[in-house]
């Protein structure tokens, strides 16, 4: 590797380890959980150039994919999504605990289709102690959208919404304990 092509590495990885940087102080700013997850999913399309992006959460009731938050589909393309686990590119993601990169959904047999101009994706899980509690998806409606930088640039994006999503879903118990205490006290 020559020097001006180490000096470029070492420019962009700066450059994304600042974006990161920026980017986990504006998802760490809400304390609620709709606002935190819009939040995580602008900044994700914001990071990987992408027409569209999806939350979804793995309901311990259900065992299912549950879509929580999206940017840029449809309304139609994803009322009432559910997804078992294992099921698409999202299920799998959920399934198996790792990121996936598709540059071209046609061509993937585990590909669900909810938006047709969706040509592209990718998607990485929500660790939360453990245990993949969530996916987040992004995505193109051109081919060949995503790179190996891209994907990086997500699961790290991931891991820290990952901590915030437990963070809000914390702060959501201990308000609503904090409610029925309230209630209970008045009585």
């Amino acid at each position: 590797m020559s020097d001006q092509e180490a000096i470029a590495k070492l420019k962009a990885e700066n450059e994304r380890i600042s974006l990161l940087y920026r980017v986990s102080n504006e998802i760490h700013r809400s304390l609620d959980p709709k606002t935190a997850l819009n939040v995580i999913l602008k900044q994700a399309m914001e990071l990987t150039r992408a027409h569209s992006a999806s939350i979804s959460l793995v309901y311990p009731t259900s065992r299912q994919l549950e879509l929580e938050a999206a940017i840029g589909l449809p309304q139609e393309a994803y009322s009432d999504f559910h997804l078992p686990i294992g099921r698409g590119i999202t299920g799998w993601v959920a399934r198996t605990g790792e990121p996936a990169l598709l540059n071209d959904v046609q061509q993937d047999a585990r590909y669900v289709p909810i938006w047709p101009k969706v040509q592209s994706e990718l998607a990485g899980p929500f660790d939360i102690n453990n245990q993949v509690r969530g996916v987040l998806n992004v995505d193109a409606t051109h081919l060949n959208a995503f790179n190996e930088s891209d994907q990086e640039m997500l699961s790290d994006l991931a891991i820290h919404a990952s901590k915030v999503i437990e963070n809000t879903w914390l702060y959501e118990q201990i308000r609503f304990k904090a409610q029925m205490f309230e209630s209970l006290t008045k009585v």
